[in-house]
């Protein structure tokens, strides 16, 4: 574990720790978990039942530290390669432990890898799911968000329709070295967006599935605190990097 007072780094097991943090006490969750598609770092799966039902341990646990007025964006790919669906998810969340489904943001990413072949279209979307315990005194800053990342919406009236690249080429220059390490996860403009959208300063952040830690790196300089956990030691070693070297915002 590494961190400095708001901010927290852990090396570990997700559901261990999630079990440790106090009920209603997150303003915001954020992440993308992992995939069953036989990734070295989902080894510790034996079948897609003990994926599946380890999927709602952790996310039974989101919805019990979770505010009563917070919210748990849920980036989930629908693509044909995963054994796990966006809306598998989805059904567990609102079906089995009664998340309310607030929206649903399609994050358009016009510049996927090209796929050779006349079987399937390209797949340029992916969902983020906007979770809830309820939709009551609901009031995003969408004002803010659009101030932000103009560039990602088409008109200010901020919709649910994101575009933004899946390699931001700006930033993968500067920090090339770290995303090399693979699990990159969504872009920067994506957390941002979420942050500014449901949190103000000082709230507490928190990516159960840390990757190469871009919720980190937007809580850093947006000014919020953090939570991330990581269970490869690769990926957390590669998140700590990113995060203490990104010089927009100390480090609090």
């Amino acid at each position: 574990m590494t961190g400095k007072q708001n901010f927290t780094l852990i090396n570990d097991d997700c559901v261990k720790i999630l079990k440790k943090i106090d009920d209603h006490s997150i303003d915001c969750i954020i992440t993308s978990p992992p995939y069953y598609m036989g990734f070295e770092y989902e080894s510790y799966f034996n079948s897609y039942y003990q994926y599946i039902e380890w999927c709602k341990i952790w996310l039974k646990e989101c919805k019990r530290i979770l505010k009563e007025n917070g919210t748990f964006y849920l980036n989930v790919a629908n693509s044909k390669d995963a054994s796990i669906r966006a809306y598998e998810l989805l059904h567990i969340c609102t079906h089995e432990l009664m998340y309310k489904l607030h929206d649903t943001i399609i994050w358009y990413k016009y510049n996927p890898i090209p796929i050779n072949t006349n079987k399937m279209l390209l797949n340029q979307t992916e969902f983020l799911f906007q979770l809830r315990h309820n939709s009551n005194n609901v009031e995003l800053n969408k004002t803010e968000a659009y101030n932000y990342h103009p560039d990602i919406f088409k008109t200010k009236l901020v919709g649910n329709v994101w575009e933004i690249p899946v390699v931001n080429r700006k930033f993968a220059r500067k920090e090339s070295k770290s995303t090399k390490k693979g699990h990159s996860g969504f872009p920067v403009e994506l957390t941002d967006t979420c942050i500014l959208l449901s949190t103000k300063e000082n709230d507490l952040i928190l990516d159960p599935f840390m990757g190469s830690g871009t919720t980190g790196v937007s809580c850093k300089k947006l000014n919020r605190r953090f939570i991330g956990i990581e269970i490869n030691q690769d990926y957390y070693d590669s998140s700590v990097e990113r995060i203490q070297n990104n010089n927009q915002t100390r480090l609090i």
